[in-house]
């Protein structure tokens, strides 16, 4: 036998209400914050998520697009110079290359003045020391030990080609000199700066120049002969002690 009340179920009725209500409450409260949730995701509603997924998306768009300033694209910008050259500055280089490199005309140029200064070989030699003391493929120099004079033998120079000179002797007081022509033409021999030697194998002394003094100076001198481009010479020996080291300056003139 039932013995549920019409008031009990009305209580029980009226419950349900309440608690119905009271969901649908949350059950809205919570479609709205699903709504709220989409229409961030979908970008039709600010949010901190959205903010900063358009501001980095847009800062990704300008890296990409290069219309957008970055720290990114300001250092690329900056740098760029540096990894190659433009067109103008290769036009730069091709057009002042004369000023970094040196052309042919230029070394030429170089050369000659380089010949214009005097070219200068100074050593000490024994006064007993026999032998060569110079050689430019022009000329070589001999000193000779047994009558302490410079000697000279022509390794080029034109057949027809004379070479003048001569030989100053200081002495305390006394000066002894003498110049002329000495030779023509290429050596076979050793020849003194003091008489002439036109044949090709004399070699001609003069014992008045020999170098037996203590302080005393020589100076020896050779020039071509209406020669433009042969090298002249002069040649300065100091003598401190006759039986000792003479210091021998030999200074080279070329055209």
């Amino acid at each position: 036998m039932n013995t549920h009340s019409v008031n009990d179920d009305e209580t029980d009725i009226d419950a349900l209400e309440t608690l119905t209500t009271s969901h649908a409450s949350s059950i809205s409260t919570i479609n709205s914050s699903i709504t709220t949730i989409n229409n961030k995701l979908s970008g039709s509603s600010s949010s901190g998520l959205k903010t900063l997924t358009t501001t980095n998306l847009n800062g990704i768009n300008g890296i990409l697009n290069h219309t957008t300033d970055s720290n990114l694209k300001a250092f690329v910008d900056a740098n760029s110079a540096k990894t190659g050259i433009t067109s103008v500055q290769s036009n730069n280089i091709l057009n002042n290359n004369d000023k970094i490199g040196i052309t042919l005309s230029q070394i030429s140029a170089i050369s000659a003045n380089t010949n214009r200064y005097p070219q200068f070989t100074n050593l000490k030699r024994l006064y007993n020391q026999d032998g060569d003391i110079y050689n430019d493929g022009k000329i070589k120099f001999r000193w000779n030990s047994t009558y302490r004079q410079l000697m000279f033998y022509v390794l080029d120079i034109g057949a027809s080609e004379y070479l003048t000179g001569g030989v100053v002797k200081n002495e305390g007081s006394t000066r002894t000199a003498v110049h002329t022509y000495l030779t023509q033409g290429e050596s076979t021999a050793y020849k003194y700066f003091t008489t002439p030697q036109t044949g090709a194998s004399q070699s001609i002394v003069n014992s008045t120049f020999n170098l037996t003094t203590s302080y005393s100076r020589i100076e020896y001198f050779l020039h071509p002969y209406n020669e433009f481009a042969y090298p002249s010479y002069r040649i300065t020996i100091l003598i401190g002690s006759s039986s000792g080291y003479h210091q021998i300056s030999i200074k080279k003139f070329s055209d």
